[in-house]
């Protein structure tokens, strides 16, 4: 078995990033014995915390503990940093993509292989992307960017190498949905935000996901990565949790339908993110 050494970079520090640390901490000895593969982490940043570079490996069960204190930014040493792989997983920011775009572009471009749950790059450039990574020689994935319990893209480039997807309709966000069905039993929103912060589902800012933007940037992701279609998070049509009204959402619910934010998009026309009560009998409603 050819063994294989690798230095890791974290951008982002939250609950994605440290959930990533427990596992590879928690699979260290599977991933040498099954896999040859061994690895250091040798790059960690956070906005909060600075960006902190050893090159013979940082303490990552002490970080998980305590943290880290650096007077560096991430920004000002990725382009020298000792990686081979960057993980970023800085908080989406749907318009700009920053400052998640600028640490995949300077990562790629100097070989660095990216794994990004940050939606945001993927949806403003994937297109771009793909080039810098292709002419750098560097890999660039993105599975947990969407639906990350399902391995969405692998499927599509595995398994339908020569089909085409030609619509999409789902739920991709758990947190604004569990609000509406909160609201729709006669709860509050802010009690069952609460809820999913304490689950680690939700960030302790869930804005985005109340306003719609993460499913916008989920659904514009799947089409032009999959459908080959040229859509911003711009161009979705998004209605906000704050803007179903809450009778509708309790009518509903007495009727036995499940109202949740469905997003859909098609070969051409508009991509949608909005509310739809879900018959018992349709496939969605199962999500409940």
């Amino acid at each position: 078995m050819e063994r294989r050494h690798f230095r890791l970079g974290f951008a982002g520090f939250g609950n994605v990033g440290r959930a990533l640390a427990r596992l590879l901490i928690a699979r260290r000895d599977e991933l040498a014995r099954r896999y040859g593969l061994s690895f250091e982490v040798t790059l960690l940043a956070s906005a909060r915390r600075g960006a902190w570079v050893e090159p013979r490996g940082v303490d990552l069960e002490g970080a998980l503990r305590s943290g880290w204190s650096s007077a560096s930014r991430l920004a000002e040493v990725l382009r020298a940093a000792p990686i081979d792989l960057l993980f970023e997983a800085t908080p989406l920011e749907p318009r700009t993509g920053e400052p998640a775009l600028s640490h995949v572009r300077a990562a790629l471009a100097r070989g660095v292989s990216v794994v990004s749950a940050n939606k945001g790059p993927i949806a403003l450039a994937a297109r771009e992307l793909f080039g810098i990574a292709r002419k750098a020689g560097a890999g660039f994935r993105f599975e947990s960017a969407v639906a990350d319990c399902l391995p969405v893209f692998n499927l599509a480039e595995a398994a339908l190498p020569v089909g085409r997807l030609l619509r999409f309709r789902g739920v991709l966000n758990s947190t604004s949905n569990h609000v509406l069905q909160a609201i729709a039993r006669g709860r509050s929103g802010e009690e069952a935000i609460g809820e999913m912060q304490r689950l680690g589902i939700a960030e302790a800012d869930p804005s985005h996901d109340l306003d719609g933007w993460d499913q916008a940037v989920k659904v514009v992701i799947l089409a032009n990565v999959l459908m080959g279609r040229d859509l911003t998070p711009a161009d979705v049509e998004r209605t906000p949790v704050a803007a179903v009204d809450p009778g509708w959402l309790r009518a509903e619910e007495v009727a036995g339908r499940a109202v949740y934010l469905v997003a859909e998009v098609g070969p051409d026309g508009p991509a949608r993110v909005h509310p739809v009560a879900l018959p018992p009998g349709d496939f969605l409603a199962s999500l409940r």
